[in-house]
């Protein structure tokens, strides 16, 4: 089937992972691609395209963030089976082919960075670089950083490591990738949150998965027998921001005792935290109990702290577990580059990256408060939602008098029509039509113009949907 779409990416000045994303689409609104039709895995057609698999990882990723695609734990990528994200096919609607949508977003706020201090940074970190540098010796990662974040994490969340523990990696992906390599002689079965990440899906699609429930307290520990590895948000679960309790986690921990399981705990968005206080790592928390303390990993990233680009993250090892890491590493070649581990330890051991963290905490709180206040205005009759006491995004519900899925795929349709493509909350669950209905608003990246005239948008579909009931 897929040589049937004539895919061809080309050296043209556009990423090649936007072409065949912008291919894809225009593929399923022009009815080559349907509802339920399975992809090529990113391997297979990025030998098919004679690209690195990264380019299509990325294509597959952002389209399955956006509900586009979905993935079937062990059956691969498939074009999303539901038609929420379908607009009406008219000439008059914008299609993602040939348009770029509006969308919120909880990604960096590039408009406050602070590029003198980072740029000074840069001047003194490669003034007289280090010669092991150079020959790309480092390949953990650069010791300097190492130390750095081993210091970041003391003073940020009381968790107590040493440098040999911080594996450097490009980002979350790499960090998941070389971790199910790690571990694949020791685990029968991943566990994944249910909702989570959909790119977090699409990334264990070829591995034997179990979803887990999360509720207000979490999600539970499995009854299975078999050597699992689960890969859990306890701290701040995404999307739904829920921290797991104390029961939670000590149930957790308890089932790592027996030295067969093993807990990837990803601190997502910890670094943002507007009211009360958080929790401890469950890193830390397993380094004071017999048994658990060398089966627990802890992933972290700088992409929302720092920037994007610089797809830079860490894993935090069991000391034991370091040299499978090293030895996964150097055999999948996933290394992260050393070109910038120099400047972000210079910004980190400075000050600057901590008064710029501090900087943006307090410009984040504003942005929420204001996205709390557009809600309260114009939202109300169709959505509810709670203060979130830190992150990037909020929650809305829809109500459910407006729940059916007629009402959600006209709501998406009539933003789709005026440039906005919205993030449903359906999108982060496996089983998409019985999950609630809601939006996910990043508020982070977005200016405050934006997110008024995006909700106004929002709004005015909505009151024009409710005139025709």
């Amino acid at each position: 089937m897929i040589a049937s779409l004539s895919l061809s990416l080309e050296e043209n000045g556009t990423p090649r992972y936007q072409q065949l994303r912008q291919q894809l689409l225009m593929a399923m609104d022009q009815g080559r691609l349907q509802e339920g039709d399975q992809l090529p895995s990113s391997r297979a057609l990025a030998q098919m395209l004679g690209v690195s698999r990264s380019v299509v990882v990325q294509a597959y990723e952002e389209l399955i963030a956006e509900g586009v695609l979905t993935t079937q734990p062990k059956r691969g990528v498939f074009v999303a089976q539901h038609t929420l994200l379908q607009a009406p096919r008219s000439r008059a609607v914008k299609t993602a082919a040939d348009a770029s949508y509006e969308r919120f977003d909880s990604g960096v706020d590039v408009s406050v960075f602070p590029n003198k201090k980072w740029a000074a940074s840069m001047r003194r970190a490669w003034l007289n670089p280090d010669p092991k540098l150079l020959k790309g010796e480092y390949e953990a990662g650069y010791p300097p950083l190492q130390r750095a974040i081993c210091d970041y994490l003391y003073a940020l969340r009381g968790l107590e490591c040493v440098p040999e523990q911080v594996l450097l990696v490009a980002g979350n992906h790499d960090a998941l990738t070389l971790l199910q390599h790690t571990l694949a002689d020791d685990v029968e079965q991943w566990l994944l949150e249910n909702p989570t990440y959909p790119p977090l899906r699409e990334s264990f699609a070829a591995q034997t998965c179990q979803v887990l429930p999360v509720s207000e307290q979490g999600c539970a520990p499995p009854t299975t027998r078999l050597a699992w590895a689960a890969v859990l948000t306890p701290n701040r679960q995404y999307p739904l921001g829920i921290c797991a309790n104390p029961t939670t986690r000590d149930a957790w921990l308890n089932a790592l005792a027996d030295g067969h399981n093993f807990v990837i705990e990803d601190d997502y968005d910890n670094e943002f935290l507007y009211q009360g206080g958080l929790s401890k790592p469950w890193f830390q928390a397993a380094q004071h109990r017999p048994g658990t303390c060398e089966r627990v990993f802890y992933i972290g990233s700088f992409s929302k702290v720092l920037f994007r680009g610089l797809r830079l993250g860490f894993i935090v090892a069991p000391l034991s577990q370091v040299s499978a890491l090293r030895h996964s590493q150097k055999e999948l070649g996933l290394f992260a580059s050393q070109t910038l581990q120099p400047v972000v330890a210079d910004f980190m051991v400075n000050g600057a990256f901590y008064r710029h963290l501090n900087r943006m905490r307090r410009h984040y709180r504003a942005k929420r408060d204001y996205l709390l206040q557009l809600l309260a205005a114009h939202l109300h009759p169709w959505f509810v939602w709670h203060k979130p006491n830190g992150g990037l995004h909020i929650v809305t519900y829809v109500k459910e008098e407006f729940s059916s899925e007629q009402w959600c795929r006209e709501l998406n349709g009539g933003c789709l029509q005026s440039g906005l493509r919205l993030s449903w909350l359906q999108q982060h669950y496996a089983e998409q039509e019985t999950a609630p209905k809601g939006l996910v608003l990043g508020f982070s990246a977005p200016t405050e113009e934006q997110l008024q005239a995006w909700i106004k948008r929002i709004a005015e579909v909505c009151q024009s949907l409710s005139e025709k009931l």
